[in-house]
């Protein structure tokens, strides 16, 4: 049994589309890095469940590809790094990021029952040979839907000696991060959000509510989730969809402005996400 503690999947989708020129603000590296570890942190901490990165201007694509770079990273559990992400440039300074410390990344472990990610090291046929962070490889029974993946999620049974059980995602019931998408403009990111609740942020927007919250919320199950989008740091959402020959009253469901009377000149696309989120966190279906 997992414990209380541990942060449930959520039963909805809850997507956030950011535009590629996030990180555009941001001289060097280092910054850039910095940056983009804040944004995985407050979708981690919020657990979103998908992360929609649009490239809104053509020099932007070079930072949705570092985006995804750094993001992978974070989200691969720390005894795996290593294996999975040999030295490359675009990583360096991945160092000096907070870890997710996702529950599957093994916080608190090893412990029997607990449910972790797992590489497939060795695949023997009707066994697989795993690397879960346990100091040993472990074999393990390989279950017939099991095709290529490499990393798995498994719930250990046993530490004395090791055993484990490969789990489907949807049956592990825990919050295992978020999924991340490289899109074209923010055409292609709505597109990617049909069917959910598209929630645009904007500071033309009206003010939202912990009444309109509650109702958007009971829409959300409705259709399976939310999306909510947001703006670039020198342009906002308004202006990126008008470059589109995108009309926001027509393809957002509902326009907002999450933080009113705001002591800054402008709202940073991270503070404007946090506020957001925190928002819909406390209202959305859990």
């Amino acid at each position: 049994m997992k414990s209380r503690s541990v942060p449930s999947a959520r039963r909805l989708e809850l997507a956030v589309a950011v535009p590629a020129s996030y990180l555009s603000t941001e001289h060097g590296l280092m910054l850039k890095t910095i940056k983009t570890g804040i944004l995985a942190r407050i979708l981690a901490v919020f657990r979103a469940t998908r992360l929609i990165v649009y490239v809104d201007r053509n020099d932007a694509e070079k930072h949705a590809k570092l985006m995804e770079e750094i993001i992978g990273y974070m989200l691969t559990a720390p005894y795996l790094k290593k294996k999975l992400y040999p030295y490359k440039p675009e990583l360096r300074y991945v160092g000096i990021l907070p870890p997710l410390q996702l529950p599957t990344h093994g916080v608190g472990g090893p412990h029997v029952g607990e449910i972790r990610e797992a590489l497939v090291v060795r695949d023997l046929g009707g066994l697989v040979v795993l690397d879960a962070g346990l100091g040993k490889y472990v074999k393990c029974a390989k279950p017939h839907w099991l095709k290529r993946s490499k990393r798995v999620l498994v719930r250990i049974e046993s530490l004395n000696p090791p055993k484990l059980h490969i789990l489907r995602e949807d049956e592990a019931g825990i919050y295992t991060g978020f999924s991340i998408t490289v899109v074209r403009g923010l055409r292609e990111a709505l597109e990617t959000a049909s069917g959910l609740l598209r929630v645009a942020t904007s500071r033309f927007g009206e003010v939202l509510t912990a009444d309109k919250a509650v109702r958007d919320a009971r829409e959300a199950a409705s259709r399976g989730g939310i999306a909510l989008f947001f703006g670039a740091p020198d342009k906002g959402l308004f202006e990126i969809a008008n470059s589109e020959g995108l009309e926001p009253e027509a393809v957002f469901d509902r326009i907002y402005n999450t933080i009113p009377n705001q002591g800054t000149r402008t709202v940073r696309v991270e503070e404007a996400l946090a506020a957001t989120l925190a928002i819909y966190n406390m209202f959305l279906e859990q």
